[in-house]
């Protein structure tokens, strides 16, 4: 048995990824102790491990408060690693932690990173700026421009990362020379083969099911005679009510089942009046209605990319900020899904794509990209790469 010490930022697109593999590293008998906020203490217990707080108390919820928060955020949780490294047999840091490289040559043990997306390298990084054509003009531009990107991280390193990292995009390429271990299957990386000559491991996706809620009426979608179709923004970028609003008003005069998560309790009065065949609510069993949907309208965060996939419904991905375009437009590029940018978002157009997505057959490349999910190792076998390495 080993003892490991994970650590990351109390973010939920960082932290919600890495709760399986803690799953794994505990099933496995390893102990684990977690340097995280003390928002992620009951998902962090429930996983197995030991919860060791830092930062606030509350989740970070938005990336504006990750670029205010972040350069106290991430000195208190490198100070905590390097306290407590020596306790370990290993570190593994997850998230985004730009000292990673500095912590592997400070610290006497193996410092193993968890990355939150597919792993990136300028080819990669050029590649998805050229088809995510709903990403800002100045913004693909930034992405696919090393000089350009190496001028912002110099402004915005210190103040939100509280160091220097050369290039913004070095906090997302495999920033361990010890192990490197990405959500990623090497059908989903762009460009996997840029990676054999460097220890990253592709163990797949982490999703674990959701909570089980009595209260939501599946029955309902079970017997329901026509199409199921659900809307979701995730977590954090939830905000956007105009995006169910068109979704609801699409489907208001259809044969359709539509059930809305809208993440937060205080904006479904928001919506108004809904139609009958609408199920609006805070938070949804997402595994179950998933099950049973044949199409989902969602943002394209990893977390429920992965969920629409391992489901096999095929989505309607509409960005709406961080990875979220990269992962839309490449689930679109394998054949896996479309994309409906933001400004597309009324009823028509909606309708338009959801009618094309219903009546015909589903998008080429999703099962393709189904079987590489279901056949990656996953977070098991991540955990058998970290004891090769301790071995």
């Amino acid at each position: 048995m080993a003892r490991i010490l994970m650590a990351g930022a109390p973010a939920y697109g960082l932290a919600m990824p890495s709760l399986p593999f803690v799953r794994a590293l505990v099933d496995a008998g390893h102990e684990v102790d977690y340097v995280m906020g003390e928002a992620f203490r009951d998902r962090v217990e429930a996983a197995g491990a030991t919860l060791v707080p830092f930062g606030p108390r509350e989740a970070i919820t938005r990336p504006a408060q990750l670029a205010l928060q972040g350069r106290r955020l991430f000195r208190a949780l490198n100070a905590s690693i390097r306290r407590l490294a020596r306790h370990y047999d290993a570190v593994v840091a997850g998230g985004l932690n730009p000292e990673i490289p500095d912590l592997q040559r400070e610290l006497d043990r193996p410092v193993i990173n968890l990355s939150p997306v597919f792993f990136q390298n300028d080819r990669v990084i050029a590649h998805l700026a050229r088809i995510s054509t709903t990403l800002p003009g100045p913004a693909r531009r930034l992405m696919a421009s090393p000089t350009a990107r190496r001028r912002l991280t110099a402004v915005l390193g210190p103040l939100v990362f509280g160091s220097r990292p050369p290039d913004i995009l070095n906090l997302l390429r495999p920033m361990s020379s010890t192990l490197n271990i990405s959500p990623a299957t090497r059908h989903y990386q762009p460009f996997a083969e840029d990676f054999d000559d460097l220890p990253c491991y592709f163990a797949g996706p982490t999703t674990t099911a959701s909570a089980p809620d009595p209260t939501f009426p599946l029955d309902r979608l079970r017997a329901h005679d026509g199409p199921v179709v659900y809307a979701t923004l995730g977590t954090v970028f939830n905000r956007d009510l105009d995006y169910f609003r068109a979704i609801i008003t699409a489907f208001a005069d259809s044969d359709a089942l539509v059930v809305v998560t809208t993440g937060r309790a205080e904006s479904l009065p928001q919506l108004g009046e809904l139609p009958g065949n609408v199920i609006a609510r805070s938070f949804v069993p997402q595994t179950d209605v998933l099950r049973e949907a044949d199409l989902c309208f969602t943002h394209g965060g990893f977390g429920s990319t992965t969920d629409t996939v391992l489901a096999g419904v095929p989505a309607v991905f509409t960005p709406m900020g961080a990875d979220q375009f990269f992962n839309a437009h490449r689930m679109e590029e394998l054949g896996a899904g479309r994309v409906l940018g933001k400004a597309d978002v009324t009823p028509s157009g909606v309708r338009r794509v959801a009618d094309a997505l219903l009546s015909g057959a589903r998008p080429a490349g999703l099962a393709t990209l189904k079987e590489s999910f279901e056949q990656a190792p996953g977070p098991a076998g991540a955990v058998r790469e970290i004891e090769r390495v301790l071995a």
